[in-house]
């Protein structure tokens, strides 16, 4: 009878941890009006750098951000990519990523031909802090940092 039980309690606890996970993965992709607001901001945010706003699906499945758009654009004789972070995410949840490459092959501060960048939480955060004028100024200013040759703040 003890051993029916404990087989019970396991399988009870299994179903539970297996019910959170779903859950919470479910949870970090954000309801559709969720998506559609970061979309609707990083739209906003493409006018004031003059980039181009490209919908999820406009990737290829290999490069697909998780659950928004992205922004793709030249300043300062860089090439930038600027993504959402999902909430879910291990590391810098809810920051904007911001990936600078060099045109022309040159080394960017640290060495590389690219350097990545996240938002200071304390700067701009998702969905708290979405301001899109913020996130163009701060995008802004950390790629005039790397055109100069400096280490944007955040850089990685």
């Amino acid at each position: 009878m003890l051993l029916i039980v404990g087989i019970w309690a396991g399988v009870a606890v299994v179903l539970g941890i297996t019910a959170t996970v779903i859950w919470v993965g479910f949870w970090g992709l954000g309801t559709p009006r969720d998506r559609a607001a970061a979309n609707e901001l990083l739209q906003l945010t493409a006018v004031l750098l003059g980039g181009r706003f490209r919908e999820r699906r406009e990737y290829p499945w290999y490069r697909r951000p998780a659950q928004y758009g992205g922004i793709e654009g030249e300043l300062s004789g860089l090439e930038y990519e600027l993504q959402l972070m999902p909430r879910n995410a291990e590391w810098c949840a809810g920051a904007a990523m911001l990936q600078i490459r060099s045109l022309e092959g040159r080394s960017l501060a640290g060495g590389g031909p690219g350097l990545r960048v996240f938002t200071p939480e304390r700067v701009w955060h998702w969905p708290d802090l979405a301001d899109p004028a913020t996130l163009a100024g701060y995008a802004r200013q950390a790629i005039a940092t790397a055109a100069s040759g400096e280490m944007p703040p955040g850089a990685s």
